[in-house]
């Protein structure tokens, strides 16, 4: 590769710094530091001790780590794990502490470690392995998966956590009281009515590796199958190791937290959360309790699944194709993935339980990575499921409250005996809007923005400005709405059951346990609350409105959201599909086959070359910052696509076989150091995504 910098006059002398590969440099350089003499010098003196540090910056060609010198003065402090202060380009960043080796010549004038933030080792050694594997797995920056792995620091919190007198957590000492005592609860055969339940429970007692893939049995009075996780828990904490329960939601993780005190075993060990709800300070006190105490149980949600234990004999994730569990930013890795890895490498029980199956958890037991618990045919008596028929569909324009007459009779036979829940396709009111004589779109006539309608007002979701419709193309007054959101459906059932009590729920709203009286709860998806006994019924509208989505998880999140909601209604009750969710979906959820329609997903994945089935990755960037990323690039046995436009943004999909996978991984890792060494401009990059 040549310099294309302009020349003023003679050679530049980083010219050759400047075209060589990032694999031809040492990682743990500061080549940053000093310019390049005209002439060779000879290697740098250094009698300190060298310290390689990981900073905390988003510039990628420092993911590796830079190498500094411990000054005399901090040499007592500075131990692999702690938070030290060190500059870079003259300014003062943040560092963790990757190991240290002894005083060596240096091929360039190190700088010293500015200050020691904490001279505690914060990160363990497993921690850091693990951080570098999921980084390798995505293509990341070790300094990115450091930040989403360990809160920010509180020093009053650690301050006070080490000077205090008695540091043994609460939940050790309870774990040193002896065995688990049997109460009613672990007596119960649940787990154990599986086909291999009784297997499962006592290779966990025994504290053997087992990775399971779980369909669960409902719970209907309860938001999760918590008495069959408590089991399983409780079995594990027979292991002198510690057991780590992740939810997809905090409200879940503090409800099966309340759940575990008042029901757990006699001598059992108390639940440390950890999850997205503590405030800052309660979140890093449960940081340094995993890290310095080793809790023997840990309940929490996504970035929980780092918390640094001494040794994990089970990991137990819950519902764990839910999309909570997908980290929002770069390197954008999946906590089932890193749960993998995490199991594999310290050797520890790993059981992915929901109520159906995605794709992905399908692939590990078609593997063999992993076996399947699936409770056999007519275990325990379910609700029976009501599905579109095919020939003759509900019309949703039939009847006064814009329910057809068949869902009406539905929800009139289940309010005879009890509480009917109603799972709405979104929140708010009316949404998309249009005249209902001239078919106008509704805008707001301040700003033109999108309006929703709530009973006779109609508000601006940019301006928030609230008016009284009349269409200035035709006149008229009234409207029409292709979807409408659950306080309208919640509006519209008060009127058609004027008797009945109605209640709205959603993520701003959340009831608590509903009693067993005649009423309708009116919820927005994964937003229902559980019934005092289960609900007697089970009404899930527009069936077909997240597969209009054009997603590759449109199918398995309906069927995730579905399984989730039928899993609230008591045995012997009733649940109804609506809208138009197609026959094969339709047939899945009433027949409870999804393992089935997983392998025949994975299979069409197969022929188009879709995660879980081949390695994929996408670059988004400039165009003109594509073209040079391809340019340097090298992907031997890979399709490249692209670069296309897509919304605001270019794109680069790069596809390749499984057994290849690790090989485009590391090219793009290569790839994004050189692009940030060169400063080419933003590139993003995300290794098997979930949402094309």
């Amino acid at each position: 590769m040549t310099d294309t910098m302009p020349r003023w006059s003679g050679t530049d002398p980083l010219a050759s710094l400047r075209s060589r590969k990032q694999t031809n440099s040492l990682a743990g350089t500061q080549q940053e530091l000093l310019a390049t003499p005209s002439q060779p010098r000879g290697k740098w003196e250094n009698s300190d001790p060298i310290a390689r540090v990981i900073p905390e910056v988003s510039v990628f060609h420092l993911a590796s780590g830079l190498d500094y010198t411990i000054p005399a003065r901090l040499q007592a402090k500075v131990q692999p794990g702690c938070l030290v202060s060190v500059k870079i380009a003259g300014q003062l960043v943040h560092g963790w502490v990757r190991d240290i080796r002894k005083a060596e010549p240096t091929r360039q004038r190190l700088r010293p470690i500015s200050r020691v933030l904490s001279p505690h080792p914060l990160v363990s050694e497993d921690s850091f392995a693990l951080s570098e594997k999921v980084a390798r797995r995505y293509a990341g920056n070790l300094s990115a998966i450091l930040r989403q792995a360990i809160p920010p620091r509180r020093a009053n919190i650690e301050k006070e956590f080490f000077d205090s007198d008695n540091r043994e957590s609460a939940a050790t000492k309870e774990a040193k009281l002896g065995g688990l005592a049997e109460d009613k609860a672990a007596r119960e055969p649940l787990v154990a009515s599986y086909p291999t339940g009784t297997a499962l429970l006592e290779s966990l007692a025994r504290g053997q590796t087992s990775r399971v893939v779980w369909q669960a049995l409902p719970e209907p009075e309860l938001p999760a199958p918590f008495s069959q996780i408590s089991q399983l828990i409780s079995h594990s904490l027979r292991d002198s190791g510690s057991t780590l329960c992740l939810f997809p939601t905090s409200k879940l993780a503090q409800d099966f937290a309340a759940y575990w005190d008042e029901h757990a075993p006699i001598g059992a060990p108390s639940a440390l959360e950890y999850h997205s709800d503590l405030e800052a300070n309660a979140r890093y006190r449960a940081f340094l309790e995993c890290r310095f105490n080793h809790p023997s149980l840990v309940i929490g949600t996504r970035s929980a699944i780092f918390a640094p234990l001494k040794k994990l004999s089970l990991l137990l994730i819950w519902d764990e194709a839910a999309d909570t569990y997908q980290e929002k930013s770069a390197p954008y890795w999946h906590t089932r993935q890193v749960a993998m890895l995490r199991s594999q490498r310290e050797k520890a029980s790993l059981v992915l339980g929901s109520f159906s199956r995605s794709p992905q958890a399908q692939a590990l037991v078609m593997s063999t990575w992993a076996c399947d618990l699936v409770p056999e045919t007519h275990q325990m008596p379910l609700p029976k499921i009501f599905t579109p028929e095919y020939e003759n569909r509900d019309d949703p324009s039939l009847g006064q409250s814009g329910l057809s007459s068949t869902a009406l009779q539905f929800l009139r036979r289940g309010l005879k005996n009890g509480p009917v829940l109603i799972q709405a396709p979104r929140k708010g009111g009316r949404g998309g809007l249009s005249c209902a004589n001239c078919l106008a779109p509704v805008r707001c006539p301040q700003c033109l923005g999108h309006v929703e309608q709530l009973r006779t007002k109609f508000i601006c979701h940019s301006c928030a400005h609230q008016f009284r419709f009349s269409c200035p193309r035709c006149g008229a007054k009234e409207t029409r709405a292709r979807v409408r959101g659950h306080q309208q459906i919640g509006t519209e059932l008060a009127a058609a059951f004027p008797r009945v009590p109605v209640y709205n729920c959603d993520a701003d709203t959340s009831l608590n346990l509903i009693n067993a009286e005649p009423a309708l709860i009116v919820a927005t998806a994964e937003q229902e609350p559980v019934a005092k006994g289960g609900y007697l019924a089970a009404l899930l509208l527009d069936a077909g409105l997240l597969l209009s989505l054009d997603r590759i998880w449109a199918a398995e999140e309906a069927l995730r959201r579905w399984a989730n909601t039928a899993a609230k209604v008591a045995p012997g009750g009733q649940v109804m599909l609506t809208g138009d969710p197609g026959q094969r979906l339709a047939e899945t959820f009433k027949h409870r086959t999804f393992s089935s329609w997983a392998s025949q997903e994975l299979a069409e994945r197969a022929e188009v070359g879709i995660p879980p089935t081949a390695a994929l990755a996408v670059i988004r960037g400039s165009e003109d910052t594509l073209h040079r990323f391809l340019a340097e690039s090298s992907f031997p046995g890979a399709q490249v696509i692209g670069p296309v436009r897509q919304d605001d943004h270019f794109q680069v999909l790069v596809r390749s076989r499984l057994d290849q996978g690790e090989l485009l991984r590391e090219e793009l890792r290569r790839l994004q150091a050189v692009a940030s060494r060169k400063k080419w401009g933003q590139i993003r990059v995300q290794v098997d995504p979930q949402d094309l």
